[in-house]
């Protein structure tokens, strides 16, 4: 870091314009050099003068505004519901010059983001029929996902915002955000198969392109700190169970119970509804009968939204679960 940009980050904020405690809820602004508004809340109290704000917020005023701004109260004595419209309303008039997250203005590209969550959700699809060749096939499981990374690093690249508040983001270093979830299957495998050297490796490298992605006691960070403690000597190798496979309670679900769910689930294909009905035949033990209604939801029309996915992986972990036995 340079000598000047040293002194700038340390530099403290300098508040404009008058302070005082404004009546009832009230509608604020924070303006730069220009008067021009970068940020527009609602609050109550002394929250206008608040500097408990995002790190696009500190970096605007620092890096736009030479660390002053203005504060402006542009109407006061509100209710809530009439300072949340105005605060709105302004919010869409402004929004390209705001900082603000929940923005109107924020500028998308939205054929790439239709692309990221197409190929999000075809990586989420891609993970959930991995997961029983866990068991039937753990070698051939590791291989689909390191595919899964590869593809999560595909879509985790796409630029689909421009605007103030991308470039605030980039210019504070905000990393690129991965998923999780197939790193967190593939580490599972491998500690099963004894493979410490490749946790170490796989969740090294995955951390190096997303630092800030999970919260510190994930559990893959658990498993990369056994690994590492493993490989140094300091700890013995988990041993893995083995034994007679499980034993799972079979039974059937009634029919007069499950045909008005079936029905409206039919009528609607609204997935929550093939979910209840799932659920239903869940508590009665009768897994083929699952099975069948959720393959009769998957193989239909899909509905607008991305709720199926919750279905999907229900399915495949409903197989993975009967294939360990």
């Amino acid at each position: 870091m340079s000598e000047r940009l040293e002194q700038v980050e340390q530099q403290p904020f300098r508040v404009l314009g008058e302070r005082r405690t404004p009546k009832r809820c009230y509608v604020y602004a924070h303006l730069g050099p220009d008067r021009a508004p970068f940020y527009i809340g609602k609050g109550s109290g002394s929250r206008a003068w608040s500097m408990d704000r995002d790190a696009q917020w500190h970096h605007f005023v620092r890096s736009r505004c030479g660390c002053a701004y203005e504060v402006v109260i542009i109407a006061e004595d509100l209710d809530e519901e009439d300072a949340l419209e105005l605060e709105g309303e302004l919010i869409a008039r402004h929004g390209k010059t705001l900082t603000n997250w929940v923005n109107p203005g924020r500028q998308f590209d939205y054929a790439a983001l239709d692309r990221f969550h197409k190929l999000r959700d075809a990586t989420t699809s891609f993970i959930s029929e991995t997961r029983p060749l866990e068991i039937s096939d753990p070698e051939r499981a590791v291989v689909r996902y390191r595919q899964a990374i590869a593809q999560m690093h595909e879509y985790s690249a796409i630029t689909y915002e421009t605007g103030l508040v991308a470039d605030l983001r980039r210019e504070i270093g905000v990393s690129a955000q991965g998923d999780i979830a197939a790193l967190d299957r593939l580490t599972l495998v491998l500690r099963k198969l004894g493979r410490f050297n490749e946790i170490v490796e796989s969740v090294d490298d995955y951390f190096t392109r997303y630092p800030d992605s999970v919260t510190p006691n994930h559990p893959v960070l658990r498993r990369r700190a056994e690994a590492g403690a493993i490989l140094a000597g300091e700890r013995k190798a988990p041993k893995m169970p083995v034994g007679n496979p499980r034993v799972r309670k079979v039974g059937t679900v009634p029919e007069d119970e499950l045909a008005p769910l079936l029905a409206k689930a039919r009528r609607d294909r609204a997935p929550w509804d093939w979910l209840v009905a799932a659920r239903l035949c869940r508590t009665h033990h009768d897994y083929d009968r699952e099975i069948a209604l959720l393959e009769e939801f998957l193989s239909g029309a899909r509905v607008p939204g991305r709720s199926w996915l919750e279905l999907e992986e229900r399915l495949f972990k409903l197989r993975a679960m009967l294939a360990s036995g």
